[in-house]
């Protein structure tokens, strides 16, 4: 994709649970099959994201005024040493219209979210050079660890409050599981 196209101009708003067909589909178009093998998905399977802090991002087709979902952004809780974190992503958008904006629109307004709810940092495994912008570096994150393998470099750390992360020793585990109740 190239990448001197312009931004495009698409509207972020709250996920509702009407989008979540078109939101698994997009994940899964981006991500694959092997996706659930990854580490960052124990964190994720089984579980729901963070209720206000998933967003999608809608594009209006030029033809009929029809806003399509093009782009989707979850935070799960995780267990960190200290209590719990919100990890960022994934982060998905339609391929055909990567490097025009979208995700940056995307990570840029749910990590304002993130903070103005309260969140003192968040987690999250990535591609640096995507995510530094952001402020995200491996410096915060140096005494935790992730219940299984990740990327060198890709396990990063940006907080809002100064030390939320930085010194902080042991595992970030997945959440609790939250199970239906049995009728």
């Amino acid at each position: 994709m190239p990448h001197d196209l312009p931004p495009l101009d698409v509207s972020i708003e709250p996920e509702k649970p009407e989008d979540q067909p078109a939101v698994d589909a997009l994940i899964a178009e981006s991500f694959g099959p092997e996706r659930e093998k990854r580490t960052v998905y124990r964190f994720r399977d089984g579980r729901p994201p963070l209720g206000d802090l998933a967003f999608v991002a809608r594009l209006k087709e030029a033809t009929t005024g029809a806003e399509k979902l093009v782009a989707s952004l979850n935070f799960w809780a995780v267990a960190g040493p200290e209590g719990p974190l919100p990890l960022l992503g994934p982060l998905a958008v339609l391929p055909a219209l990567r490097g025009r904006g979208v995700g940056r629109a995307l990570v840029a307004h749910g990590l304002s979210e993130t903070k103005r709810l309260g969140w003192p940092a968040v987690l999250i495994v990535g591609d640096p050079g995507y995510y530094a912008p952001f402020g995200f570096s491996v410096g915060p994150v140096a005494g935790l660890e992730l219940p299984g393998p990740v990327g060198p470099l890709t396990f990063m750390g940006l907080e809002f409050e100064v030390g939320a992360l930085t010194g902080l020793v042991g595992s970030v585990r997945p959440a609790p599981r939250i199970d239906p109740p049995i009728d």
